[in-house]
């Protein structure tokens, strides 16, 4: 398996799409569904029968990415809490495709679309066994800000609470260099996709990134 840096992972996925005849919506299914048998496996093996699973997402794709876990943890039976840093009339795309379909299934996702709003959250927090990083993908320039910022605050501040898993890369952390100019998540296990992102093994990321699951999605 070849790492590969996010500009060649985009290039893959753009081929995926355009040449295989697979579309951008399918995509994020998958690898919603890669993120919720992650929790699944996670949960057999630390005896946890009905966890409350947390997920957080961002106004991007790696959100669109956490609603599709929601919805498969939902139809599994699990407890989940869906929050989004941002507003979602924000929302674009296939991430806002998979938003509706959450709606469609009446779950709530709850917005906290300020830093203050982050803030406040931290000070009352709503403790689940797992919460689930979703918030900034491997589009990531410069340190996070805002509700992004504020977000992957509350989750470092749950780290002692619950188990931690990232979708695709820990929020902050820049996939190509391992490093990170802002607040970054601590996650115990990050799931990526198709092809290990080269930062997410060198050393200076490895306390963020966990133990590390790549998964298959059809790239």
């Amino acid at each position: 398996m070849k790492p590969v840096t996010t500009a060649q992972m985009r290039e893959l996925e753009r081929r995926t799409i355009e040449e295989a005849g697979l579309k951008g919506e399918e995509l994020m299914d998958r690898a919603g569904e890669a993120v919720a048998a992650m929790v699944k496996r996670l949960a057999e093996l630390t005896g946890y029968q009905t966890p409350l699973v947390h997920l957080v997402a961002g106004r991007g794709n790696n959100g669109g990415d956490a609603f599709a876990a929601a919805r498969y943890l939902r139809e599994a039976g699990f407890d989940i809490e869906v929050w989004l840093a941002g507003s979602h009339d924000q929302l674009q795309g296939a991430a806002l495709l998979h938003y509706g379909k959450l709606k469609t299934l009446k779950i709530k996702v709850h917005d906290l679309p300020t830093l203050d709003d982050w803030k406040m959250a931290r000070a009352r927090p709503f403790v689940a066994e797992i919460i689930v990083d979703g918030v900034l993908g491997t589009g990531l320039t410069g340190p996070a800000r805002g509700p992004a910022a504020g977000a992957i605050q509350y989750i470092n501040s749950q780290a002692g609470e619950s188990i931690v898993v990232a979708i695709d890369v820990p929020s902050g952390l820049d996939a190509d260099r391992g490093s990170a100019e802002g607040d970054v998540v601590t996650a115990d296990v990050t799931v990526t996709f198709g092809q290990p992102k080269q930062g997410l093994l060198l050393a200076s990321a490895l306390e963020h990134v966990g133990a590390l699951e790549v998964s298959d999605i059809g790239i």
